[in-house]
């Protein structure tokens, strides 16, 4: 990674015409090893505006995916029941078999149990794509929540970390635990 961030920091700190770090230390780049790693970050990186009370739903975060896709519906109905897209366009590297609707709706629920400013609790059940996931509602929020603090460099099932790191030459990686007790709800 500081291969790849050193030559942009040094373009963007001459185009700015300044000195210093360019990326905050708060930054990290995890390598996400499963389907339910990859649509936690996912939840998560849409919840951002909304944890930040930036904006209140999600239909007014303007920068997420979330909108792109909330606006595609509004726009084309049919593209609710879409799969969502392959990661990177590659075949194979999916996020699980959920639609658009689902993933939106999952989401949405997600925020719900997360923002602790909000009072009461959620009403109806949870959406269907969690129980198909294998999750309990306060099993996903704090999946989700786990991706800000919980692992470090990768995120994934318990074998999944134990084969990351030893394929780094390590005998674990920070995560572990939270997956484990993850696994075991």
């Amino acid at each position: 990674m500081r291969c790849l961030l050193e030559p942009i920091a040094r373009a963007a700190n001459m185009e700015n015409i300044c000195k210093g770090r360019f990326w905050e230390g708060r930054f990290k780049a995890q390598s996400l090893l499963d389907d339910n790693a990859t649509l936690a970050a996912m939840a998560y990186v849409n919840l951002n505006p909304v944890r930040a009370k930036i904006c209140n739903t999600l239909e007014a975060s303007a920068h997420t995916s979330a909108r792109k896709r909330l606006t595609e519906i509004e726009q084309e109905p049919a593209a609710a029941d879409r799969p969502l897209a392959p990661i990177a366009g590659i075949r194979g590297m999916c996020v699980l078999r959920m639609t658009q609707a689902e993933y939106l709706s999952l989401v949405d629920y997600t925020g719900r149990q997360i923002r602790a400013d909000r009072r009461g609790t959620i009403q109806g059940p949870a959406p269907a794509a969690l129980a198909r996931l294998g999750y309990r509602p306060e099993t996903w929020a704090r999946q989700v929540l786990a991706v800000k603090s919980d692992f470090s460099r990768a995120m994934g099932a318990v074998e999944c970390l134990i084969d990351k790191a030893a394929e780094m030459g390590q005998c674990w990686l920070r995560g572990i635990a939270t997956a484990r007790w993850l696994a075991a709800q």
